[in-house]
């Protein structure tokens, strides 16, 4: 008995078996059944960089004359790298100044000239994909980061009188430029433009652990500012099947799991062997109930020379990247292992394992190996002689579809079984 096994569809099973191995095969029981999901598995880079411009609104002592003085022109630029759609860390400067005319009592008057130069790393999350993680329509170009990080501010600061006399200068405090502790929260809301290109709006909150960024103490409390801008992020390596990590949803992130489709033909068309197989099925009516409700490819076993199905298995799967058999799949192998035990003396299985080319080749050559040795073990489990049992692994060589789309590698990552006598 011969069995052959591979990735195909119904209409493969119908155009690849010579019409008279199936003259009573039931259609039902070779049916593609697919199960519907809302995204595919996406490619994705992960760096990008950003540049921005606005205004601030800074708290200092001396206080300005007016409230309007407090308001100045800011710009900076950010470099983060996004490690999936949910989370990305970054390093980001801006340039802070805070200057203005100021006026201490009805005598006093004078001028403000500040400036702070801060690097602060942090950490975003987008809030959309956190709440509407299956995201369409307007969903999938917009995005709502909030961020959050800490750094360290480098300021310098010139405090004349109205006469333009210095009254203090920040580098009287010590030698070269002095620095504080400083910290930042902002919401940011991002449109994609195109793959590569995003337009964003931030607000932030600043504040810097000193009270006398201006030359005076604050009265209470420390400096701090709010800041609004506007500026464009460019996203690398978004090329070719890439996309970048900002622009997907997190179930495009991560792969649906890759069906085995399996079709058998049975040399040996024994009248006993028939019998045996049928009366396997009838024991096992309750469980095939069980197999017609998953929604998924199936494994076929079709009688060479025979009129007569003989019977039928629901797909196996593993967990993605992983030799890990998934739960559903269990019921499928349970019964191999129970036609094998019932042939030991005259059948031998051959297990082969494929990946798609995503990951390099040893990596691939490696899970290949993985699946078809935990399918191995599986069987052991079950009762089947160590003996019965071949495995191989190709890796990602013999691709029987494109590597160039989703569907195509998705058959490409595939288990071949061959029993033979």
């Amino acid at each position: 008995m011969t069995v052959a096994v591979g990735y195909t569809t119904a209409q493969e099973v119908i155009t690849t078996v010579p019409a008279q191995e199936l003259v009573t095969i039931d259609p039902a029981q070779i049916a593609i059944v697919n199960t519907p999901s809302p995204c595919d598995f996406t490619p994705v880079s992960h760096w990008s960089f950003g540049i921005k411009g606005g205004g601030n609104y800074f708290r200092v002592a001396p206080g300005a004359l007016t409230r309007t003085y407090q308001m100045h022109f800011i710009g900076g630029g950010t470099l983060e790298y996004t490690i999936n759609p949910l989370v990305g860390l970054g390093l980001e400067y801006m340039y802070n100044p805070y200057g203005h005319s100021y006026q201490l009592n009805a005598t006093q008057t004078g001028e403000l000239e500040g400036r702070t130069h801060d690097a602060v790393m942090y950490a975003s999350i987008n809030l959309a994909n956190l709440l509407i993680p299956y995201r369409t329509d307007c969903w999938s170009k917009l995005n709502i980061y909030g961020d959050a990080g800490a750094g360290i501010g480098f300021y310098q600061f010139k405090l004349s009188d109205a006469n333009d006399n210095l009254i203090v200068d920040s580098r009287d405090f010590g030698d070269g430029v002095p620095e504080t502790v400083m910290a930042k929260v902002g919401l940011n809301l991002e449109y994609n433009i195109s793959r590569t290109i995003a337009l964003g709006g931030e607000v932030q909150y600043r504040y810097y652990d000193r009270a006398n960024l201006g030359g005076y103490t604050i009265s209470k409390g420390n400096s701090e500012a709010l800041t609004a801008t506007i500026g464009l992020r460019f996203k690398l390596g978004a090329t070719g099947n890439k996309q970048h990590a900002r622009n997907i949803s997190m179930c495009e992130y991560y792969p649906k799991p890759a069906p085995v489709i399996i079709e058998k033909i049975v040399k040996d068309n024994t009248i006993e062997t028939l019998k045996r197989l049928d009366a396997l099925e009838a024991k096992n009516d309750s469980l095939n109930a069980k197999i017609n409700r998953i929604n998924d490819n199936r494994i076929v076993i079709l009688a060479k020379d025979s009129a007569e199905e003989i019977t039928s298995f629901p797909n196996i799967e593993f967990e993605f990247a992983s030799d890990r058999i998934t739960e559903d799949s269990y019921s499928s192998l349970d019964q191999i292992a129970v036609l094998l035990k019932d042939n030991t003396s005259s059948v031998r299985l051959n297990v082969a394992g494929y990946t798609d080319y995503i990951g390099t080749e040893e990596y691939n050559q490696t899970l290949s190996v993985k699946r078809a040795n935990a399918v191995k073990t599986y069987m052991l489990k079950k009762g089947v002689p160590a003996s019965s049992i071949d495995i191989i692994g190709y890796g990602e060589e013999r691709p029987i579809a494109t590597n160039e789309s989703d569907a195509g590698r998705q058959k490409n990552r595939r288990v071949e079984f061959e029993v033979t006598k």
